[in-house]
């Protein structure tokens, strides 16, 4: 995977924050909505993704009896002429609650809503619930002929990738 590849897919990632979420029901169908995410980075961990979610939705239900998860990010659907051509990654990874009582819960807190401050309110109502995904795979398409697959260090170097242009 080139450098430019991997730019574009730390962007992807850093700049969405909205993605489909798939997750599995209680009899091994696929389940898939909408959620909002936040990218988490901590000193001595690989990157991780934060999700805060209501537990009367059906997904969140589903990540308590099954914490294996697929998320969708893609590019904005207007940014390309040929919607094949849209950039895009599914992720896969397992998500698992992240206490209210949890040393880190306050700095996961402050993250996402570093993120996405509009979110604040939701953090006053008690049936929601922060969730931290940690990542195993991801397919990245950048464009045609760009596809990569990437186990969890491979993603984990490509989410720490500098941004900053050249000079």
């Amino acid at each position: 995977m080139r450098h430019e590849d991997q730019v574009a897919l730390r962007k992807l990632i850093d700049e969405s924050h909205t993605a489909a979420l798939g997750t599995v029901t209680g009899d091994g169908a696929p389940f898939v909505s909408y959620v909002l995410y936040a990218v988490e980075r901590r000193d001595g961990h690989a990157p991780t993704l934060l999700l805060l979610l209501s537990r009367l939705a059906a997904h969140t239900g589903h990540l308590l009896a099954e914490p294996r998860l697929s998320l969708l990010i893609t590019a904005a659907p207007g940014s390309v002429a040929d919607p094949q051509a849209l950039a895009r990654v599914t992720l896969q990874g397992t998500a698992q609650p992240v206490g209210r009582e949890a040393p880190d819960y306050a700095a996961a807190q402050a993250c996402y809503l570093d993120q996405l401050p509009g979110q604040q309110h939701l953090f006053a109502l008690p049936d929601f619930t922060l969730f931290r995904v940690e990542l195993r795979e991801a397919r990245y398409v950048g464009g045609f002929g760009r596809a990569f697959t990437l186990d969890a260090a491979k993603l984990a170097a490509a989410l720490t990738v500098s941004v900053a242009n050249p000079a």
